[in-house]
């Protein structure tokens, strides 16, 4: 076993820090900067946990239950920080308790040796008398501080919800709670300085625990801080100018709710907006609990918009099962693979360039390395930087993602074999020329088709692109089973065969026989609007006069609406991981099957080669200029996408190689991800180890 495995994950030497003594400070700081980067993505995989966090601090407080903090040292000063801020930002007083072990002395200077001591944690829990409408959430860096584990045990014991927020998760701190929230940021700069990297993520994620709840708890009104306490004469006019903002009324006017009111901001506003009297804007925020959503409600007798609900970001968990790891985990070199990243890190820089965003992972022996995230998912009209949760339109990724799948699925149950006409199930296609092409031509780009046809010019939309297709004659140089030439038309008819046979969409097929049994979460057709916020944004279309956000990209798919063989899936890096692991394990990811072993092998293997080696839907790997690099085995599959999607699978190395980008942002003609993809293969394969 790794020496490393026995000490916890926050005390680990980090190997890119060698010698970091001898540096220059400039260098210093430029590694300490590009460190503290691996900490948003690190949180933003943690989300599913923080959820549930979340839920349980929303339930115990909206019962009239607290919220404890136990930690020590940083992690107990970061704490205090945060339950200090709770009663000037959203008015909750004495609801939000931090315990530090060594007491408040320990909050402006190291009290050594309080942290060991177990039976003190338990004390100063029960000094507060919890019960279970309470909640408490243990902090520490290590997973493994004794102080927090007693307190938490406590808790426990009587009943009360436990959430840690560790480092690493193996110590006895997660081993106690009901939900685990542990960002893997990797080793500090200086090994066991856990105020840095470790630091900063406890920090987010108690800004995101405590602000998720009071949002969801009514202590917002939309996004102004209504809810503060105006304690002094900042926070007065503050009180004031978001008075103005929320209810459009005047100084004059404000200042009279205010004084009326006492100071008090919420009773305030229910007075501004529905000019009722204090006594019953006190009696609407008491019938709301204090939700100051519901109270408004409440006096003006109407639904202004949908109040915030702690369950809204349901779809946005992960599945337990995917297996997250380090490196060595997975049988990588920790720095050989640093560089893979930093290639990519490097391609994005602060995504005004050529790629805004990249969102990238590795899969190996069933371990998915830590997803990376680099620059701007979307920066016109907004700008928003990108996560490992990022949802990108995934082009021609769907080819073999949702269409190539679903037909290999009808063929295992004996719907259609690969030599079928095309006709068969399209009897309209039987004509010019085009009678004798099969299914296996279509998902072998061999059936003389074009391979484009800008439809949506041709002001066609829907059904009558199908209709042209089975109107149109081949070339007459063109014969099926000729040539490869890649064509968006083959896929566009495969979609409609699926639907021909099931009766159901492509949309609707892959969802229920892909999808959803795999736990791809966020991967479908016509992602909702309340998705738009992760979605990466790509091409601006003058036709449109907008950016395409949300919405398919490549422009005959948008007509189909939305819905085609050949693009307009979206999907995570982790869904696509997933995918690639189901693959990868001949059909079967964790004991759901999609496709028999027969029906991988058979897709995966060679069924044209000239011009290109194509299995059926895949790419595979030619020995020279392929996206996949140079070093996968020649048995490596994979798939790419006009917007900047990637993905390759090589079952020789158990190893898939995933790169999500939206190029295509910054316009559609810059190849710099062409060049980007096999050097990054190249880098992830030399950092395998036997």
């Amino acid at each position: 076993m790794n020496k490393h495995f026995d000490m916890p994950k926050t005390e680990r030497k980090n190997p890119l820090t060698e010698d970091i003594d001898t540096w220059p400070l400039q260098k210093i700081l430029e590694v300490m900067n590009s460190e503290d980067h691996k900490v948003a993505p690190a949180v933003a995989r943690e989300i599913p946990n923080i959820l549930k966090a979340v839920k349980h601090v929303v339930d115990a407080l909206s019962k009239g239950g607290r919220l404890f903090y136990v930690g020590s040292g940083t992690s107990g000063r970061i704490a205090v920080l945060d339950a200090s801020e709770i009663q000037p930002t959203f008015g909750l007083s004495d609801r939000v308790i931090a315990i530090i072990s060594g007491g408040r002395e320990a909050v402006f200077q190291a009290v050594e040796g309080a942290e060991d001591d177990e039976e003190k944690g338990k004390e100063m829990l029960l000094s507060y008398s919890p019960d279970p409408k309470d909640v408490v959430v243990g902090i520490a860096s290590s997973g493994r501080t004794p102080f927090v584990a007693g307190a938490l045990r406590a808790a426990k014991s009587m009943g009360i919800p436990v959430v840690a927020v560790v480092g690493d998760p193996t110590g006895q701190v997660a081993q106690v709670a009901d939900v685990v929230i542990a960002p893997d940021v990797g080793p500090e700069v200086i090994a066991g300085s856990t105020r840095l990297k470790n630091g900063t993520a406890q920090k987010l994620v108690l800004n995101m625990i405590s602000t998720a709840s009071m949002i969801a708890l009514g202590r917002t009104y939309s996004n102004l801080m209504a809810g503060t306490y105006p304690g002094n004469k900042k926070l007065s006019d503050r009180s004031r100018r978001i008075l103005i903002e929320a209810t459009g009324k005047n100084p004059e006017d404000v200042d009279r709710a205010l004084a009326e009111s006492g100071g008090d901001l919420p009773l305030a506003l229910l007075m501004l907006v529905s000019g009722c009297s204090l006594e019953k804007a006190r009696s609407a925020l008491e019938e709301s609990k204090g939700s100051i959503r519901k109270a408004v409600e409440v006096v003006t007798g109407r639904k202004e918009g949908k109040p915030p609900r702690p369950d809204g970001a349901e779809r946005f968990s992960v599945a337990p099962e995917l297996a997250l790891g380090s490196p060595e985990e997975a049988g990588f070199d920790p720095v050989r693979l640093e560089r893979a990243f930093d290639l990519v890190k490097e391609a994005v820089g602060d995504g005004e360039g050529d790629i805004p965003a990249a969102v990238a992972a590795v899969v190996r022996n069933g371990v998915v390395v830590a997803p990376r995230a680099y620059g701007l998912a979307v920066r016109t009209p907004q700008r928003i930087a990108a996560t490992p949760n990022t949802i990108f339109d995934m082009a021609s990724l769907t080819k073999v993602m949702a269409t190539t799948p679903s037909i290999l699925i009808l063929c295992e149950r004996g719907k259609l074999r690969l030599d079928d006409s095309v006709s068969l199930f399209i009897p309209e296609f039987a004509n010019g020329g085009k009678e004798s092409i099969t299914i296996r031509h279509l998902l072998t780009h061999t059936s003389g088709l074009p391979a484009h046809i800008k439809f949506w010019e041709m002001g066609l939309r829907g059904t009558d692109i199908i209709k042209f297709i089975a109107g149109m004659e081949l070339d007459k140089e063109s014969r099926p089973g000729q040539k490869v030439v890649y064509s968006d038309l083959g896929f566009i008819l495969l979609g409609e065969v699926i639907y021909r046979i099931t009766g159901l969409g492509l949309k609707e097929f892959a969802e229920k026989e892909i999808f959803k049994p795999l736990g791809m979460t966020h991967t479908c057709f016509l992602p909702p609007e309340s998705w738009k916020h992760k979605i990466a944004a790509t091409e601006f279309r003058e036709d449109l006069g907008k950016v395409m956000w949300g919405e398919v990209h490549d422009e005959n798919a948008y007509a189909l609406g939305g819905i085609a063989g050949h693009a307009g899936l979206f999907s995570t890096v982790l869904d696509v991981a997933r995918y690639a692991l189901m693959w990868l394990g001949g059909g079967e990811y964790r004991g759901v099957r999609i496709l028999s072993e027969a029906a991988v092998q058979t897709a995966t293997s060679e069924h044209a080669n000239s011009g290109e080696r194509r299995g059926l839907g895949w790419l595979l790997k030619s020995s020279t200029f392929s996206s996949a690099g140079d070093f996968l085995s020649d048995r490596a599959f994979g798939h790419t996408g006009f917007t900047g999607t990637s993905l390759w699978c090589d079952p020789e190395r158990n190893l898939a190689i995933i790169l999500l980008t939206n190029r295509v942002h910054a316009g559609r003609d810059s190849n710099a991800v062409i060049r980007l993809r096999p050097r990054f293969a190249n880098a992830v394969v030399s950092a395998v180890r036997s």
